[in-house]
């Protein structure tokens, strides 16, 4: 996250979608008594957990006082298309663990047998609020206060140098960070159609990515790849894809046997009562109209 109170900004820096770069070129020319930046780790006893400074969640950065400026402020993010951004994820969990997967992500990539182990500790990872794994939770879940959006503006990676420009035009950002920006910022289209899943693993990890992230595909309008549904999955996939289903949707069981409480849309307690998760499929991605 960065605060520029000379230009009265704040960017809120979504894990995995251009965040190191965009933060380089917002801090320029900032004096110390002008700009914040939260980064690295913490323990929060409010929160009773680690956490990542740079990327909080905004139901963890509301405890936060630098969260105000949100409030008084004009706020940006970047968003990502979200298949891209889960195998990026994945990437990143590995590379700082140790430096034999550093060596194998900056080289040959991330294997099979890494992607595995990456998708079968998400659902858990994820309602754990673990560190480790924050670079993949939803995308609305650092651009949203539950449904209520909190930015004004949305830059996409797709079109990351024009969307800045634009921008900085708009808002008159100084001509040292619009110049940096033209210098380093660069488009990376989409292809017209998402790719289809080549193997297995490939339509396990397009599915996962449907079900973590389908308020993300609506919200910033990224399409879906209609093949990588569950009757589509290959038969070498099912049984990968099993247990990480039963974790993301648990279906009807009784409140004691849901594995991963969060992710059931309805919980029947044992006395009589039952709790309804409700959360609309799709946002407004911003504040206002740009």
């Amino acid at each position: 996250m960065i605060i520029r109170h000379d230009l009265e900004l704040v960017f809120l820096h979504v894990p995995k979608c251009a965040g190191k770069e965009l933060r380089e070129i917002l801090l320029i020319g900032a004096a110390a008594d002008q700009g914040e930046e939260l980064f690295n780790f913490a323990y929060s006893p409010i929160l009773h957990r680690h956490v990542d400074l740079a990327h909080l969640p905004l139901a963890d950065l509301v405890h936060w006082p630098q969260y105000q400026w949100l409030q008084r402020y004009t706020v940006i993010a970047a968003v990502r298309n979200p298949y891209e951004r889960l195998s990026s994820a994945a990437n990143e969990y590995f590379r700082p663990r140790c430096r034999e997967d550093e060596a194998t992500i900056n080289g040959p990539g991330i294997t099979a047998a890494m992607r595995r182990h990456y998708f079968s500790q998400l659902p858990l990872a994820h309602s754990q609020r673990d560190p480790r794994f924050i670079h993949s939770l939803p995308m609305t879940w650092f651009t949203h206060l539950g449904s209520k959006p909190m930015v004004d503006q949305i830059l996409r990676c797709e079109s990351l140098a024009d969307d800045f420009q634009r921008l900085a035009s708009r808002l008159e950002l100084p001509a040292a960070m619009q110049d940096a920006a033209q210098a380093s910022l660069r488009n990376r289209p989409l292809a017209s159609e998402p790719p289809a899943p080549e193997t297995g693993l490939d339509q396990l990890e397009a599915m996962l990515s449907h079900h973590l992230y389908a308020q993300d595909f609506a919200t910033f309008d990224y399409p879906r790849h209609r093949s990588a549904e569950p009757s589509e999955i290959a038969d070498d996939a099912a049984a990968e894809l099993e247990p990480l289903l039963a974790a993301l949707c648990p279906g009807k069981l009784s409140s004691h046997a849901i594995p991963i409480l969060e992710r059931a849309d309805r919980v029947d307690w044992h006395w009589g009562p039952s709790s309804s998760r409700e959360e609309a499929p799709c946002l407004a991605a911003t504040r206002s109209v740009p």
